[in-house]
């Protein structure tokens, strides 16, 4: 009763009629890598709003290569190195971010639902103009649509895909938010790796990296795809994708199974590196995580093993013309249990199907 009451005070605001013409700062939480590319379509369109628009976006570490280059970007603003997972941090770096911030921007969008008291006291603190936010979970004896320190709703749909969820927070900004194709911008990493394939070959990247051990092939796993994929067909060859700290162990594997057509890919430092390999290989193979929606970029055929939950699969479905899911079969956000033979015939009918 208390915390409904607390949130309701510091919840509501008076609300301005919203107006494009006033919109000339605008604030988008960006993230990890897959959150920043589903975003591209909707940061594209925001660009165009008027002349005047300036964008800043938050991200995760590791990402900044992706969006430094991106034209219309004005600020990025980078997650510390060592970013804390700590509660009470969390909340701090987010009251500082706002302190700091204050009347800074003219339009905000938040992507959370939950009706958190200090989460909204940020937002009160940060006062942007306008702020555009998902309805709120109906908690507290709150109602969904019930604060006015959100001027505009948007009723996110069930199953959506997080492309077209961010294109419905713009609806009615007098902006074209038909064009949904992900869009990026490598700078110096754009034509790199142009000529690093051998195109008498079917170049086959496979991410085996996750952003959790459960989303992450075990190394029996990995080893089973470096021995088998090759003999689908003589045309194949495997490129593995692995991350600076593991390119030893992953050298070792390959020189353990000594596989014909199977090599590790350049040591990459930034991720505009992988997505300039990603861009000109033939085929792309991988675990859940943000590489796939780099892959999708460049509309590549896409074998993805996904956890077994529904919801999560559908916000981030790979967005290529061609791909083929395989599940894991256990409980929780990994990919356990996931058939290997399945993952063989599923890019076996990608393969013939890839022209």
């Amino acid at each position: 009763m208390l915390r409904g009451v607390c949130i309701r005070l510091i919840g509501n605001k008076k609300r301005e009629k919203l107006e494009i013409s006033k919109i000339k700062r605008i604030y988008i939480p960006g993230g990890r890598i897959g959150d920043v590319v589903v975003k591209t379509p909707m940061l594209e369109a925001l660009s165009k709003m008027n002349n005047d628009v300036k964008i800043d976006i938050g991200i995760a570490r590791g990402v900044k290569s992706l969006v430094e280059t991106i034209p219309y970007i004005n600020e990025i603003i980078e997650a510390d190195k060592n970013e804390s997972k700590t509660k009470i941090v969390k909340i701090w770096k987010q009251m500082k971010f706002a302190i700091k911030n204050r009347g800074k921007y003219d339009l905000y969008f938040d992507f959370t639902n939950n009706p958190r008291f200090l989460h909204l006291l940020s937002l009160k603190i940060l006062s942007p103009r306008y702020i555009v936010g998902c309805h709120r979970a109906e908690k507290f004896g709150i109602k969904k649509d019930e604060l006015t320190l959100f001027d505009k709703y948007v009723d996110v749909k069930k199953d959506s895909h997080a492309t077209d969820i961010n294109m419905d927070f713009i609806k009615g900004f007098d902006i074209d938010i038909s064009d949904k194709k992900y869009k990026l911008y490598l700078g110096s990493d754009e034509n790199r790796f142009e000529n690093h394939f051998d195109r008498s070959y079917v170049n086959v990247i496979l991410n085996y990296k996750g952003s959790s051990e459960g989303r992450t092939l075990k190394p029996e796993e990995l080893e089973y795809f470096i021995a088998n994929l090759p003999t689908i067909d003589k045309k194949i060859k495997l490129h593995i994708m692995s991350i600076p700290s593991e390119y030893e162990k992953v050298e070792k594997i390959l020189k353990k199974l000594n596989v014909e057509r199977v090599e590790l890919l350049p040591k990459t430092e930034k991720i505009s590196e992988a997505a300039g390999l990603i861009k000109y290989c033939d085929m792309f193979i991988s675990v859940d995580t943000g590489v796939v929606h780099i892959a999708s970029v460049y509309d590549k055929p896409i074998l993805g093993i996904y956890p077994m939950e529904e919801k999560n699969f559908k916000l981030f479905e790979p967005r290529s013309s061609k791909y083929e899911i395989v599940r894991g079969k256990e409980e929780g956000n990994n990919i356990r249990g996931f058939s290997l033979e399945e993952s063989l015939e599923k890019f076996s009918k990608l393969y013939r199907e890839r022209e």
